[in-house]
């Protein structure tokens, strides 16, 4: 994944270098390998600046910062095709036949023969970047495209006319509309791209297969349209957005765009705008954290209220979602008004349309209504709907109208609460309509989402006894996907609702096995997967997540699955109150462990390997080895317990595996021994350890294992077998688990004869239930990935190496889409 952002104004804006920094910037955690910014001037003129490097580095050498111009397309890359060089780093010029500067995130699996076919008809091929590949193709087909008249063009006229578009578009911008359709037309692969000539004005963006958004606004440079690979970066400059769907390319300026399709017949469109339901403070970190990562950790379990309010009747609404259900009708067209002005913008008319609103007859029944209740609202502190940000807007418009504003906030959380509602209801019976005639339940994720998928199981089997099958898209293609039966079921999960592997998953069922029913877990709603390849879809709900490493969408997921499984065997209620107590353990679990997880983070954060183990928790040991191998960058596995003695073991005891602490203990001792034996200057190292053998002792010591044990007696006995077997062979244990006197003094108790040993008790707030206690434990093990993140950053900065990777935000080699709104 790599991150492009385009932004035009109207004239010369000398401080466009300085807003295209701070755009780069927030594309930072999507690509880290180079940097690249392309500005055109008014009069034509192109300045490109591009290296390796992540923007909070590349930018000030470069001084991208004091640049101006008046139009802009940057790029950050995370590399996949190419090598990460100067030369491979976009944005891409090119001047075979038309100069064109443009850049892509994505990939462009076919590259190879097309760039055989593209060298064939002329073009000098540079680098080895897909992105290149891209912009040359719009080049051959735009040059080729010199050559068509108006009656060449005539079908996209008509298409231009039919779209009910009054003003004039030239025929040099139909041309190369129809060269980026011809140019998509030939390319494999999913990619967002922005592409300007400089002699035409504006600039061309593309939507095959990866995220793009667009937004319009207006600053004191005036006004301007942006777009971007990524909604925060949109957002920072503007609320306001221009609807942009897959398979979508748009042509805009500083102030007007035009929408057209990338395949079939042309068509052309002008979407009404619309604001986005997020603001830039969605976004943005909180003073009181130092990293996203804390944040979202920290703030999981104010995303399990946003569960609790949506999965679950609200059970002091004081009969308020009986009226709202009694005048449904009414409440469903106030509440789509409403959020119709969305689409105006200008406070007179907001105010015209709020006023229309609420004088109509189905808003007066609403209110009637309720008042005749006695229910009615007064003025809130805070709305809570998904219409949060209109509705705050509409009140400082007209805060007369505070208290309607405020019923109407509960008739949104109503509406979508249903919705939700409905679709529980809906998968449950799909799950039990799959298992009771014999089929199968798929669960189908990638990365964080698969170890919830896992964890998911362990619900399953714990709770209602019902068989699901968790698997990753690789392992789902390749052991099932050729056994389906019509009675499966499968619920893929993914936060940003656009993870290609489980789309190519989801699009050969419905191919292929078209009557199988598919089902979503999604962060994004608005994505292609619950929109154009499910069923019906279950929102996450957990909001913007800015860290790459999932941490609060995972918890969140594990919530819902939870939920979901309980509520096949307990009432509404019961549930309920169980996730209330997984909200609360939460809180506990880290307000009681902090310290000492912060101490445990201490001794292990140079600590080069160390292993996971689950008791019944495989998922979870797999999440916790990932967060640590993720933001740490130490080589973590997660393993069930019992199976790491089946050969993973075998790196207890002395191993070649060593820190930085203990290669500094050698070089300690190693000069201490050099002052005193002065061995040959010509001796080699072998033959100097050779015939002193000793001078490797410091390099050797006790190996990390971390157990999760959930409260289970059978469980309980099998991690103490598992901790005893293992530190007598050169392991030292931390234990995840809830107070037990079999854990403690098996973790306790030092092996005779090992004087190095250390272990550690991280106790988990007591629950006695097996599924609660994975809230607890999942939040230590993020916790401690934090902490072991930041200090081993901080130890590396301060011993000047260089592109270390270490970030608990942007790791190195890895990179998400953030796509919620």
């Amino acid at each position: 994944m790599c991150g492009i952002v385009s932004l035009i104004y109207g004239r010369e804006n000398p401080c466009l270098g300085k807003e295209s920094e701070a755009l780069l910037g927030r594309l930072e955690y999507r690509g880290y390998d180079s940097t690249g910014a392309a500005f055109i001037d008014e009069a034509g003129n192109i300045t490109l600046h591009k290296q390796v490097g992540a923007p909070s580095k590349v930018c000030p050498v470069l001084g991208i910062g004091k640049l101006g111009g008046q139009r802009f397309i940057g790029q950050v890359r995370w590399a996949t095709y190419g090598s990460v060089t100067d030369l491979n780093s976009q944005p891409h010029r090119v001047h075979c036949k038309i100069e064109l500067v443009g850049a892509h995130n994505g990939n462009i699996s076919n590259m190879d023969s097309l760039k055989a076919w593209l060298a064939s008809r002329g073009h000098a091929i540079i680098s080895d970047n897909d992105g290149e590949i891209l912009v040359h193709l719009v080049e051959e087909h735009f040059s080729t495209n010199a050559r068509l008249s108006s009656a060449d063009l005539a079908n996209m006229r008509q298409a231009y006319a039919a779209s009910g578009l009054r003003d004039g578009v030239s025929n040099t911008i139909l041309r190369m509309i129809d060269a980026l359709r011809k140019a998509e037309a030939l390319v494999e692969g999913s990619f967002a791209a922005a592409i300007a000539d400089p002699d035409l004005p504006g600039v061309f963006a593309m939507k095959s297969g990866s995220s793009l958004y667009a937004g319009v606004g207006s600053d004191s440079a005036g006004n301007f349209i942006v777009v971007s690979s990524d909604l925060t970066s949109v957002l920072s400059k503007t609320r306001t957005l221009i609807p942009l769907s897959e398979g979508e390319g748009i042509w805009f300026t500083q102030d007007s765009y035009l929408v057209f399709n990338l395949r079939g017949n042309p068509g052309f469109s002008r979407p009404r705008l619309k604001r986005s339901k997020l603001s830039v403070k969605d976004t943005q970190l909180n003073p009181k954290y130092r990293h996203y990562m804390e944040q979202e950790i920290l703030g999981s379990p104010a995303d399990l209220d946003q569960i609790l309010m949506y999965y679950f009747r609200d059970e002091k609404d004081d009969g308020l979602s009986a009226i709202f259900e009694e005048r449904k009708d009414e409440c469903k067209e106030s509440a789509n008004a409403l959020a119709g002005l969305s689409g105006r913008f200008g406070a007179d008319s907001l105010k015209e349309g709020l006023d229309s609103v609420l004088s109509a007859a189905a808003w007066a029944t609403v209110v009637a209504r309720v008042d005749s209740s006695g229910k009615l609202p007064g003025p809130q502190e805070a709305y809570v709907s998904d219409e949060a940000e209109i509705l705050s807007e509409l009140e400082s418009i007209a805060p007369s109208r505070a208290a309607d504003l405020a019923l109407a906030d509960l008739i949104f959380v109503w509406r979508k609460r249903r919705v939700v509602l409905r679709y529980l209801s809906e998968l449950k019976s799909s799950l039990l309509e799959a298992n009771n005639s014999g089929g199968r339940i798929y669960l189908v994720a990638s990365g964080s989402s698969y170890h919830a998928c896992l964890t998911a199981a362990f619900f399953f089997n714990g709770l209602p006894r019902l068989p699901v099958y968790p698997c990753n898209p690789g392992s789902f293609r390749s052991m099932y996907l050729s056994c389906l039966r019509n009675e499966d079921f499968i619920l893929g999960i993914s936060q940003s609702g656009e993870t290609k592997d489980l789309i190519d998953i989801f699009q050969d069922v419905k191919n292929k096995n078209p009557a199988i029913r598919r089902a979503s877990l999604v962060n994004n709603e608005n994505s292609r997967i619950p929109q154009e390849l499910s069923d019906f879809y279950l929102p996450i709900l957990c909001g913007p997540e800015i860290a790459v490493a999932a941490t609060k969408s995972f918890t969140s997921q594990l919530a819902i699955l939870y939920l979901v499984a309980a509520g096949l065997v307990l009432p509404e209620r019961d549930v309920r109150l169980r996730l209330i107590t997984a909200r609360k353990l939460l809180v506990d679990t880290l307000g009681s462990l902090a310290p000492a997880i912060d101490a445990i983070a201490e001794r292990l954060f140079l600590r080069p390997s160390m292993q996971v183990l689950g008791t019944s928790l495989i998922g979870l040991a797999k999440e916790g080895a990932l967060k640590i191998r993720e933001v740490v960058l130490n080589h973590t596995e997660g393993y069930d317990c019992v199976e790491f003695k089946h050969g993973p073991n075998t790196i207890l005891g002395r191993n070649t595996i060593f820190s930085l602490k203990e290669l500094t203990a050698f070089l300690d001792g190693y000069r201490a021994f050099a002052a005193k034996e002065k061995p040959a200057a010509d001796a080699g190292a072998e033959e100097i350890l050779s015939a002193h053998p000793g001078l490797l002792e410091p390099l050797f010591g006790l190996y990390p294992l971390i157990f999760i044990c959930p409260p289970d007696d059978r469980d309980a006995r099998i991690t103490v077998s598992q901790i005893n077997t293992h530190k007598i062979r050169g392991a030292e244990i931390v234990l995840i688990a809830e107070r037990r006197q079999d854990l403690a003094l098996a973790v306790e108790s030092r092996p005779m004869g090992e004087a190095k040993y250390w272990s550690a008790f991280l106790e988990i707030p007591h629950t006695g239930d097996p599924e609660l206690f994975v809230f607890g434990a999942t939040i230590t093990l993020q916790y401690l990935a934090y902490r072991m993140s930041v200090k081993k950053m901080e130890c590396l900065n301060r011993l000047g190496v260089a592109d270390h990777g270490v970030h608990p935000d942007a790791p190195k080699n890895v990179s998400k889409s953030i796509t919620v709104d």
